[in-house]
């Protein structure tokens, strides 16, 4: 007899009809159920975004709102596929937990091991120097963590695997698994919500660590079983909030370009895809969009766009600010010298010539003397009686100043410095008529210690500021900017690379900035022609104007990522690039220096050329910069040339003696120069402008000592031990020795070189001449003190 389907029910009862099968769920369910899982892991991965837009000025509310609705479309889909390939699975296999299993092992697996393996990194970074030997340490001991991790994510599903048959709520356990998995990566972008502006290396971390964020989040959601009220309340609800989170977030975008902008300026992986959104809406391949945080004003015209230059008075806002400045009175309506009488100030000057001005007079001499009375008046006149008592030109009137800074260019790769390859010729023509200053330290091996003193005439720690990486320069420091146009100056920047903006607070007290990163982006396409031709602008614009000026051009180029030029080939390998570099931004300091050279205004043009800080190059097994404060790092080339009109006004009398030690192994190009043998620090520029500006009354708070009076002719003359400045290192060269600091938590580590038999720093002679080291000490704890008195007072 054939086995059939037997029916146990007993005689005369009622028969109970069988169960239908479960209703196979609507499109609508699965998609309302990935919509509103989806909203909560994108608003989870856009906590960095939120962080970082509110560190680049924004707020963090907009910033969680445009980085979750960025992800959202993303997430949302992986979510749909995810969950409807998992049930596929299922179906086929007939196994209801295994799929779902290997999925949370997975992202537990991720969650648990990246923080793992960011805090070995962060640890070895800190301890270790060498690169090679922290690379195998990574690599061994970060191998011991995955694995490690994958046996702990192992036994955390099977511990929520026993804890569900023990009648624990799903959403309980689903809870704690996403805190597992998730919260530890938030920590590890913690650091990052910070991070630097778009392209940057720390723009391109955050977007990895966005991505893990993003993507552990989906697969344990995707691993969720929603119960049926959830699933009701997602069908309504879900794809209704989904999308009126992207409607708002477009909405706030197209109403609030700063939005975009300090999104964008943060970095991460919001940006990065809001970046390429607005790439697709660039219609006239300017490289600007008009949605999706771009401010392109005109989408058909290529020559109208962010970054534009401006033409004032033409009808037209090329710059897309939303003004058109009312043509050439714009600059002088900013400068209250010009406010006087502009039109009297300019007509009595007479015209300029390109020769030299044959001697000031004793009384031109007396008139410059005494302009720091003039400036001892209230704020608000200074400016303009300075330029109402400024001589004519041609007289000996106060000079125009360019200062020209060689962002990452070290000393010794520079032929004005005796380096055998001939990467900075024309340098060496300026140095051939100015002063050389053979050991110029920088106060620091990292951009933000190297430049900020340029700017607030104080040292970084002194600096009021935000804490971000890339901080923004409060409006209540007094600029070395300001301070010149208190003295009666036209104050001009060109600046190359993005942190140093007028959003960070750069252009304060400067009547035009001109940021040449917005032709090019500094790290990853070359600029310094843009910056040479912003600045020759400039000048030529204010070339008319009685008032001196001052123009400070930043050039990048040497900053790695090094890239070769055409015509400019020094060999293969890292160093011959990085000298190829040097060499383009030597090229383009001498573009600067003929366009000076052909102004009306160069006999009255002094020019201090310096490096903002060294470069390693494998020495001390370091690359790069930013850490350590040795030659390599932190030694860097500055020449200063006085017009000659100002050479006139010096004392008179025998030629200076140099230095022996100073002129020996100097390159033949350079021989003329005169040269100064002990230390100085690029600290010491700002004090010397505003003395070259005659404005010693605008000096009071300045750090560093005026290197005029060596400029001026005076080799001879003492200058005092150079104080330099790391994260966890410190310098002090009181030349030939030098201390070099490594601090630890326990107790410091003192190195001792003598520069003079030992300028590569290999030989520690700490223990061999411990009086010295004591000496050294003293007065670097000495310079530390000082500074911190000096932060305190601002």
């Amino acid at each position: 007899m054939a086995l059939g389907t037997q029916n146990s029910q007993a005689p005369g009862q009622a028969t109970v009809p069988a169960a239908p099968p479960p209703a196979t769920e609507g499109w609508t369910t699965r998609l309302g159920e990935a919509c509103l899982l989806g909203l909560g892991v994108a608003s989870l991965a856009a906590v960095p975004t939120g962080l970082r837009t509110a560190g680049a000025g924004g707020a963090f509310p907009e910033g969680l709102l445009v980085g979750a609705a960025v992800l959202l479309p993303l997430i949302t889909l992986a979510l749909a596929l995810a969950r409807v390939a998992g049930r596929g699975f299922r179906s086929i296999v007939g196994q209801q937990g295994s799929a779902r299993l290997t999925v949370l092992r997975v992202a537990l697996w991720i969650g648990v091991a990246m923080p793992l393996l960011a805090a070995m990194a962060a640890l070895l970074k800190a301890v270790t120097n060498h690169r090679g030997l922290a690379g195998t340490t990574f690599g061994v001991f970060g191998l011991a963590a995955v694995a490690g991790a994958a046996l702990v994510a192992h036994r955390l599903v099977a511990l929520g695997d026993r804890l569900a048959a023990r009648g624990v709520s799903p959403s309980i356990l689903a809870a704690a698994g996403t805190a597992i998995g998730a919260l530890p990566l938030l920590l590890v972008a913690s650091p990052l919500a910070f991070g630097g502006g778009a392209g940057s290396a720390q723009a391109i971390r955050a977007a990895l660590v966005d991505g893990a964020i993003a993507l552990v989040a989906t697969a344990l959601v995707a691993s969720v079983a929603l119960g049926t009220g959830t699933r009701r309340a997602a069908r309504l609800a879900g794809v209704p909030a989904a999308a009126l989170v992207l409607i708002a977030a477009a909405a706030r975008l197209e109403s609030s370009p700063p939005l975009g902008r300090a999104v964008h300026a943060g970095g991460g992986l919001a940006a990065t895809l809001l970046g390429a959104m607005e790439r697709w809406t660039d219609r006239d391949g300017d490289g600007q969009g008009a949605h999706f945080g771009g401010y392109d004003c005109d989408e058909g015209d290529p020559a109208r766009g962010p970054g534009v230059e401006e033409i004032p008075g033409d009808g037209i806002d090329q710059d897309c600010d939303g003004i058109d400045p009312e043509g050439p009175t714009r600059l002088a309506a900013l400068t209250p010298a010009s406010a006087a009488s502009p039109t009297t100030a300019r007509d009595s000057a007479p015209a300029l010539t390109n020769t030299a001005v044959p001697g000031a007079t004793a009384a031109a001499a007396g008139a410059q003397a005494g302009a720091p009375a003039a400036l001892a008046t209230a704020p608000g006149t200074a400016a303009a009686a300075a330029a109402q008592e400024a001589p004519p030109p041609g007289t000996g009137q106060r000079p125009d100043i360019v200062l020209v800074t060689l962002d990452t260019v070290r000393a010794d790769h520079t032929s004005a410095y005796g380096y055998e390859r001939k990467t900075t010729p024309r340098l060496e023509e300026l140095a051939s008529r100015g002063v050389v200053f053979e050991h110029a330290y920088a106060p620091g091996s990292d951009t933000q210690r190297a430049i900020t003193p340029l700017v607030v005439g104080g040292r970084f720690s002194s600096v009021a500021r935000d804490r971000r990486e890339w901080p923004t320069l409060f409006t209540e420091n007094d600029t070395v900017a300001e301070r010149l146009k208190r003295a009666g100056y036209l104050t001009a920047a060109v600046s190359s690379f993005t942190w140093i903006s007028e959003e960070r607070g750069f252009a304060q007290g400067f009547d035009r900035f001109e940021e040449a990163f917005r032709d090019a982006h500094p790290e990853r396409e070359v600029t310094g022609h843009h910056a040479v031709k912003r600045a020759t602008r400039v000048l030529a614009d204010l070339a008319g104007r009685a008032e001196p000026i001052f123009l400070w051009v930043h050039l990048f180029d040497a900053h790695d990522r090094y890239v070769e030029h055409p015509g400019i080939r020094f060999g293969k390998g890292t160093t011959a690039t990085y000298d190829g570099e040097i060499a383009y931004v030597d090229q383009q300091l001498g573009a600067l220096l003929d366009a000076i050279a052909q102004s009306p205004r160069a006999a009255r043009t002094a020019i201090l050329v310096h490096g903002s800080h060294g470069e390693a190059l494998g020495e001390h097994d370091v690359s790069g910069h930013g850490v350590e404060v040795y030659e390599e790092a932190i030694r860097v080339p500055l020449v200063i040339a006085l017009p000659p009109a100002h050479a006139a006004r010096t004392k008179a009398g025998p030629a200076p003696k140099q230095d022996a030690a100073a002129q020996d192994g100097a390159p033949a190009a350079a021989q003329g120069a005169r040269r100064y043998a002990l230390p100085v620090s690029t600290v010491d520029i700002a004090p010397t402008i505003l003395d070259l500006a005659s404005a010693k009354a605008e000096s009071q708070g300045v750090e560093g000592l005026s290197l005029l009076p060596i400029a001026e002719g005076d080799l001879t003359l003492p200058h005092g031990p150079v104080y330099a400045r790391g994260p966890r290192r410190a310098a002090l060269i009181d030349w030939p020795l030098k201390l070099v600091v490594i601090e630890r938590k326990k107790r410091n580590r003192y190195l001792l070189f003598d520069l003079n038999a030992d300028p590569g720093e290999q030989h520690d002679l700490s223990a061999d001449r411990p009086q010295d080291r004591e000496r050294l000490v003293t007065a670097w704890k000495a310079a530390e003190t000082a500074a911190s008195a000096a932060s305190s007072s601002r």
